[in-house]
């Protein structure tokens, strides 16, 4: 039987986020949300705090852009080709919502005593003012591209190198691989930093 906590958190789900992400052509699964655009994918994820419970239920939400050609060179372990539903860790670039709201790590915490329209009217305002328009700005390759130029986000130490390379951005490529050799140290690391730069022609 679920919690007063689990059935109001359900309902921020279903009312604060998929009720303006659907029409929108986003495909939910479990509390992710998805949309295949042309080039690249869009994702969000509401994350539940593993230190939680039941009745105390704290959340963030992390967004995601999801690049294909980064997934391929990066992800592909067995080689079945592109998912149908990327995860947000899986993806080039990645934001939290405290980061797109420029303030600190921010959660959200459900309880008994939780009013939950509140919750609600709250997760409509971080879609409508932080979360869609960010999605606006980066909804091709070549937006994608610009934001890489950007420093303020979560990514793989080899995002640039990757998308640089499989996207034929050579001399972009070839900078970040030089950047990665100079200011790395890790022996493993090094050895998979030099691999993408033989894949790409750039240890000439």
């Amino acid at each position: 039987m679920k919690t007063v906590s689990e059935i109001k958190f359900e309902k921020i789900i279903k009312n604060g986020f998929q009720e303006i992400l659907k029409p929108l052509g986003f495909k939910k699964k479990a509390n992710n949300f998805y949309l295949k655009l042309d080039t690249i994918g869009q994702i969000i994820n509401v994350q539940k705090s593993s230190f939680g419970n039941k009745d105390n239920i704290s959340f963030t939400i992390n967004t995601g852009i999801f690049v294909p050609e980064y997934w391929l060179a990066f992800y592909n372990y067995s080689d079945k080709g592109l998912p149908d539903y990327p995860t947000e860790p899986e993806c080039l670039i990645r934001k939290r919502i405290g980061n797109l709201r420029n303030q600190h790590d921010t959660w959200y915490d459900v309880n008994e005593r939780t009013d939950e329209q509140q919750l609600i009217e709250e997760m409509r305002k971080n879609l409508r003012d932080f979360i869609l328009p960010y999605f606006d700005r980066l909804d091709s390759s070549e937006k994608m591209l610009q934001e890489l130029e950007s420093s303020n986000m979560m990514m793989s130490p080899l995002g640039k190198l990757i998308v640089y390379g499989e996207l034929k951005k050579f001399d972009k490529a070839k900078t970040e691989y030089q950047l990665l050799l100079k200011h790395k140290t890790i022996p493993s690391f090094l050895m998979t930093v030099k691999e993408y730069g033989q894949k790409y022609g750039l240890d000439k």
